[in-house]
């Protein structure tokens, strides 16, 4: 059997029903060099972390893998988590925690954000982004007032460490993803407006992808991802959608459905039908209409 994972409140100390601070700040080195450098896997029931690496190295568990990270890193962990660190000798930076259920969750509404709080993440700061040394600046900052300032207001901490979350999520590139993800929601949305007015005339992946302003290929990774089907897939259900209304709730001939939407052969369409309904057409019609009569 795998023995379960301890939970603590701070490191190695047992949880306690009321937490006796909101904020606790310390530096690595401090703690780590109790434990022969390396913090073993743990989760916090009700603390929320962020871990400032300013120099050094190690690695960190975060959801059963470990990973490597060097300076310039900020590590966030929410609670409930399993984590783990190793870290060292030369490692400087600093552990801020949290009580959760005052801080983050009291944070302001911010598109992204709480989704990207709710899972573990370990984020590497580029020496050269404009926003690396603000971060880090803010972060120290930070750490101080919690050192140093326990009298001082809260809402000074709160706001320099809502700053420092904020860059980070756009440093790790989940703000970037989840605007490409907007869009191509919004692309998805146009795609299927544009089939709707045009599936009549049979137009090429290329025209919508055109259309849109990417690749057939872009256009074609967007609908997998979103409804798990290529765009030809997307104009066929939508032709054979319109092929089984008129089958059923019109007199027309097979003849006229057919050129109605595009075909020119109707021994191409029942193929088409078939394929795509898994029965020809007229067996589609007289089932249907056997149903709505009985």
């Amino acid at each position: 059997m795998t023995r379960p994972v301890p939970i603590y409140s701070l490191y190695g100390e047992k949880p306690t029903e009321h937490a006796e601070f909101w904020a606790h700040a310390e530096t690595i080195f401090s703690r780590s060099s109790q434990h022969s450098w390396e913090i073993r896997p743990h989760r916090h029931e009700r603390l929320f972390q962020i871990l400032h690496i300013r120099a050094g190295q190690g690695e960190a568990l975060i959801d059963g893998r470990w990973q490597a990270f060097g300076p310039l890193t900020v590590i966030v962990m929410p609670e409930r988590h399993d984590h783990g660190f190793r870290f060292s000798r030369d490692v400087d930076g600093a552990v801020i925690t949290l009580v959760s259920r005052r801080f983050p969750a009291d944070l302001p509404g911010h598109a992204g954000l709480a989704e990207w709080l709710a899972r573990p993440s370990l984020t590497r700061l580029p020496a050269d982004h404009p926003d690396t040394p603000y971060l880090g600046e803010t972060l120290d900052r930070a750490e101080r007032e919690i050192v140093e300032g326990a009298a001082r207001p809260a809402i000074l901490v709160e706001t320099m460490l809502t700053t420092a979350l904020l860059l980070t999520m756009r440093m790790s590139g989940a703000e970037r993803q989840r605007r490409e993800a907007d869009r191509d929601r919004e692309r998805f949305a146009r795609l299927k407006d544009m089939i709707d007015e045009s599936f009549r005339i049979r137009l090429p992946v290329d025209h919508y992808a055109a259309q849109l302003g990417i690749s057939a290929t872009h256009l074609n990774r967007i609908t997998r991802a979103i409804a798990g089907k290529p765009v030809s897939r997307m104009i066929a259900e939508r032709i054979v959608l319109e092929a089984k209304r008129d089958l059923v709730f019109s007199a027309l001939s097979i003849q006229q459905i057919a050129s109605r939407l595009g075909f020119e052969d109707q021994a191409y369409f029942s193929r088409f039908f078939t394929h795509n309904a898994g029965m020809p057409p007229k067996v589609y019609r007289e089932r249907e209409q056997a149903r709505l009569e009985g």
